[in-house]
């Protein structure tokens, strides 16, 4: 997980809210509750949220990413629009912009109704996951005395962010990022035995052109960038190298 910067509401949330708020609980208070309404009815009173124009500005706040658990569609199910305090208990943040988040079918399915309220997980609209979040190579772990540690470990059983889809995925990034760390090393020591300054620059243009090809991996709009950028903090060859191309980079000044 990483943290999401949404954009401004949408102007037809701004425009519409409070009346589609307001046909929502005359609903509840007509039939006595959420889960009363008739389906067809209530399908008519909730799909305000799924407008495209909300849509769009919530999916392109995370990249198309899921907010939990950073896949893309296509690998996960289709991105939803997730509502963090779920609508069948508080009705009143249904189209609330604060309480909606982008989330894959696999993770909003997981999260169905909890109670976040009541037993806070993690927001990463509003809150650093990063600065909460560890892992032990396959699985996500809660920092230890983090600020919000309950929190980060409801996040992680609410969302089963240790499933075995994302233990697959994990494995085959610990693969794909293994490779690209050997193939630091290889132009470190290149690097190491180049016996002329020309040799030497030639190097470390490579070597710049490797680590361009996994900040990419680094990036927020790239998918699992959490789980990357961890295991790169790991990597005692990809700091190895950034320290170098930044001295190289000093000297040509």
């Amino acid at each position: 997980m990483i943290k999401i910067n949404k954009l401004a509401p949408p102007q037809i949330i701004i425009d519409n809210q409070e009346q589609w708020t307001k046909g929502l609980n005359e609903a509840i208070t007509l039939y006595g509750a959420y889960d009363k309404i008739p389906p067809e009815e209530k399908k008519s009173l909730l799909v305000h949220y799924r407008h495209d124009d909300i849509k769009q500005a919530l999916f392109a706040s995370s990249f198309n990413k899921c907010a939990f658990c950073e896949c893309k569609p296509g690998e996960s199910g289709n991105i939803e629009v997730e509502h963090f305090a779920p609508k069948s208990i508080y009705p009143d943040l249904t189209f609330d912009w604060d309480n909606l988040l982008p989330s894959c079918r696999k993770c909003n399915e997981a999260k169905s109704d909890f109670d976040t309220i009541t037993e806070p997980i993690v927001d990463p609209s509003k809150t650093d996951p990063e600065r909460l979040f560890t892992y032990n190579y396959l699985r996500i772990c809660p920092i230890n005395n983090c600020p919000q540690e309950q929190a980060a470990k409801n996040t992680i059983d609410v969302c089963n962010l240790n499933s075995s889809r994302l233990y697959d995925v994990r494995a085959k990034l610990i693969k794909s990022l293994t490779e690209y760390t050997d193939e630091l090393k290889e132009k470190l020591d290149s690097i190491a035995e180049a016996d002329t300054p020309r040799k030497q620059k030639i190097r470390i243009t490579k070597l710049r052109n490797s680590l361009e090809k996994i900040d990419q991996l680094l990036e927020d709009s790239s998918v699992y960038t959490g789980y990357c950028r961890w295991f790169m903090s790991q990597c005692c060859e990809y700091m190895q190298a950034k320290r170098l191309i930044l001295e190289n980079e000093q000297i040509d000044v």
